[in-house]
């Protein structure tokens, strides 16, 4: 049978052990808060972007194109880099 001393170091030894394991899954937990709110903030600036790139869009939907020009191709093209930012967009959102 083990006696009283040994089984105080033993004892000693899970605690150290555990103390141990505490500290890292302390550290990982707070490294994945901070991750967490770091991606949090990304979302809400692409959020933001997406917005305005939307607001934007419907901007040139609506706009005219001056007097005795068609602005046709021009405005159609850049509704297309507005449609693509916007789906970029979207795709880190969803990452």
């Amino acid at each position: 049978m083990e006696s009283l001393h040994e089984r105080l170091t033993l004892a000693r030894v899970k605690l150290n052990a555990l103390r141990d394991e505490r500290a890292r899954a302390t550290a990982a937990v707070e490294t994945m808060e901070a991750r967490l709110r770091d991606q949090g903030r990304e979302a809400d600036v692409l959020r933001a972007r997406v917005h305005e790139l939307e607001q934007e869009n419907e901007v040139l939907r609506t706009a005219t194109a001056p007097a005795g020009e068609t602005g046709r191709e021009g405005t159609k093209e850049k509704i297309d880099e507005l449609v693509q930012e916007i789906d970029r967009c979207l795709a880190l959102l969803n990452n």
